[in-house]
């Protein structure tokens, strides 16, 4: 089993990885979100996996657009607790650091750390935590720090300054496994569908959603985001109980079908929350 990861090695997708397929998987880092969505459209990888929204944070754009644009399934989802460490070259010192590097989530999450105990510092965003890690084990600069997982520390060759640096304890990730084909039936399941409309008028939303509500189906997640296509335009991501060969979810699609432009269901798959 190849799995594609936002990489480089040390990510809490790599944490999904492990945890979803075991320690037996060959992990094959990739560094942007999109790449690892192509890589398993192109059948480079058996599955891959992404991070797709954060109780603190909420959703991946990056992570919503691969989803809408990209030939892949959603298998499963992954549920992570998230523990973010401030790590910095050995003997640092917290006074000392004036650049704080990590993914644009991870240093959202702890912004109240960071505001508390170092206000003054430049927050530089990269494109995974681990490569983050990766930059300040590199170049080795007392002043430098990064935020990611505690595992960072020892694989960068790195000390962890402060842990558990996140707004508060509670704090969980949901990972997206991608792969050419979705999950069977387990009577236990959620579906995601991405869709746009041909045209902007009143009530349009109301009569999609009717839809569901009519065959009792129950929306777990709905939010829009730019399709990137045209301004103004926009498209819509829905999660829902049920699996797409369940009668009422099929009938529900078929329905949608003449209500929309363009409608893609993302995957079927066990629910894990």
């Amino acid at each position: 089993m190849k799995v594609a990861i936002l990489g480089p090695r040390g990510t809490y997708a790599e944490i999904a990885a492990r945890l979803r397929f075991g320690s037996s998987a060959e992990i094959a880092p990739y560094s942007m979100i999109t790449d690892v969505a192509e890589a398993v459209a192109r059948g480079e990888v058996d599955a891959g996996i992404i991070p797709v929204e954060s109780l603190r944070e909420g959703s991946v754009g990056e992570a919503l657009d691969a989803l809408a644009w990209t030939d892949i399934k959603v298998q499963a989802e992954i549920v992570v607790p998230i523990s973010h460490c401030l790590i910095g070259v050995p003997g640092a010192k917290l006074e000392n650091i004036t650049q704080v590097l990590s993914h644009p989530q991870a240093l959202a999450q702890c912004r109240d750390f960071l505001r508390k105990n170092l206000p003054k510092a430049e927050l530089i965003e990269m494109t995974s935590t681990a490569r983050a890690a990766e930059q300040v084990g590199k170049l080795k600069q007392p002043y430098m720090a990064a935020i990611g997982p505690r595992a960072l520390a020892d694989t960068y060759g790195l000390e962890v300054l402060r842990g558990n640096i996140q707004a508060s304890e509670m704090n969980i990730t949901r990972f997206l496994c991608l792969a050419k084909e979705d999950s069977r039936p387990t009577g236990h399941d959620k579906t995601s569908i991405v869709f746009y409309t041909a045209e902007d008028r009143p009530g349009i939303l109301y009569e999609i959603l009717r839809e569901f509500a009519v065959r009792n189906i129950n929306l777990t997640k709905i939010e829009s985001r730019p399709s990137k296509r045209v301004l103004g335009d926009y498209l819509f991501f829905i999660d829902f109980e049920g699996h797409r060969e369940d009668a009422r979810v099929r009938e529900a699609l078929e329905a949608l079908q003449t209500k929309v432009a363009m409608l893609k269901v993302v995957g079927s798959y066990p629910k894990r929350f």
